[in-house]
């Protein structure tokens, strides 16, 4: 199995965009309305990473059904490593410990991603794009709901 290192960058992204996706997940928990997750259609296993990810903002992207619950795992899986992050953060005892568990907590969403079929980059794509979409936003909210 050849594992390559994920870029910090996008980790952070990925990070960032949980922050985000997290917080419209509970909103949408009680308002009724969620983001919305996008991806090539018809992406394969050998499809080439982040392809079809340069529609320009005001364009709807396609996404298949396989993607969007290869998504919703890749999202649920985040948000139970940063929720375990959050908990170990609070007992951490110093800046450069917290730094570090970030750092491992970072590498760990990125192999749960990974481990899904979806690169980060698209995850990070997907999750930008499910504040532009209403229809994926409640295609990814059903298929979280159904994974979880």
């Amino acid at each position: 199995m050849m594992m390559t290192r994920q870029p910090l960058a996008p980790a952070l992204a990925l990070t960032a965009l949980l922050a985000v996706t997290g917080t419209a997940w509970s909103q949408s928990n009680t308002a009724g309305q969620a983001p919305a997750g996008q991806a090539p259609a018809g992406q394969g296993a050998g499809g080439a990473p982040g392809a079809g990810f340069q529609a320009p903002p005001s364009a709807p992207m396609t996404v298949d059904d396989s993607t969007v619950s290869n998504f919703a795992d890749a999202f649920l899986g985040v948000q139970e490593i940063s929720e375990d992050l959050t908990d170990k953060l609070s007992n951490a005892p110093s800046a450069e410990a917290a730094q570090s568990l970030q750092r491992e907590a970072q590498d760990e969403m990125a192999q749960k991603v990974e481990e899904t079929g979806i690169t980060v980059e698209q995850y990070n794509e997907i999750a930008i794009g499910m504040r532009r979409d209403p229809k994926l936003a409640e295609r990814v909210k059903t298929a979280v709901d159904q994974a979880r």
